[in-house]
């Protein structure tokens, strides 16, 4: 998964409620409501997703713990309505902890993966293929429905490769960028048009999944776009974002970590 910065995770509760207000004024949805649209189950109300108990488990392999993840993770699953606990051990002692509290979904991530368990039906959500479906669905409230509509996918690493498949199976006709040509060197669906060049200013519905911060300025987007983009860093600088945040869904972690939940309960 992208390294998180603490600084991107302070005040998570502060932080959740910011981001689903600015989802619903933007799609019309919050986040609990578009995540279980993009798992394709219907929405659980608080009485039916409280007896589902779910763990947060700390890890410390790699690069270590990440400062108020675990946290953040939790301020979105206990807006879901779940009851959620961290564990005051980590690693595989945090997972036996989570196991001896009768616990249904563990959540966990090192600096490679961000999965959520559900250890008793054996269903894994993972953080790539939800990140790709929350946003991909918030696109299409933002576009009224993606089938024959034109989408341009930035960003071709491990979110995009699913993405892509997400979006041509929605029947969006689909033109991919990627910096690193050799990443889409290897597309070989004549449904996907790859571009070698950018062409600026973005115009139409983008899916932004590039993670360096601030590389487009306002003079790079059109008046009419709009963007889905979970990259963390944001692509957009400050000006950019100050002229056209209206039409941007962004956020570091929560819709991602709300769409697993709704997978690992599906």
């Amino acid at each position: 998964m992208t390294r998180l910065i603490t600084d991107w995770l302070k005040d998570p509760e502060e932080k959740y409620l910011m981001y689903d207000k600015k989802l619903r004024e933007i799609t019309g949805l919050g986040i609990p409501a578009l995540a279980y649209r993009a798992a394709g189950i219907p929405e659980m109300d608080g009485s039916a997703i409280r007896p589902h108990k779910v763990a947060v488990v700390r890890f410390s392999t790699g690069e270590g713990f990440i400062g108020s993840f675990a946290e953040s993770v939790t301020a979105v699953i206990q807006r879901m309505g779940a009851e959620v606990l961290i564990p005051d051990e980590s690693d595989v002692s945090g997972i036996y902890a989570a196991l001896s509290e009768d616990t249904e979904v563990i959540f966990m991530a090192d600096d490679d993966r961000f999965i959520a368990v559900n250890v008793k039906t054996g269903k894994v959500a993972e953080n790539d293929y939800a990140t790709a479906r929350g946003y991909i669905e918030g696109l299409s409230l933002m576009a009224g429905g993606l089938s024959g509509r034109e989408v341009m996918q930035l960003g071709y690493g491990r979110v995009g490769e699913k993405a892509l498949e997400i979006l041509l199976a929605e029947g969006a006709k689909v033109s991919v960028y990627d910096r690193d040509s050799d990443k889409t060197s290897g597309i070989n669906d004549e449904r996907a048009h790859v571009l070698s060049e950018l062409p600026l200013p973005l115009s139409g519905l983008v899916l932004d999944l590039t993670n360096e911060g601030g590389w487009l300025r306002a003079e790079d987007i059109s008046g009419d776009a709009k963007i889905s983009t979970p990259g963390v860093p944001l692509s957009l600088d400050e000006e950019a974002y100050r002229a056209y945040g209206d039409r941007v869904i962004h956020d570091p972690l929560q819709l991602g970590t709300a769409v697993m939940l709704a997978m690992a309960l599906r």
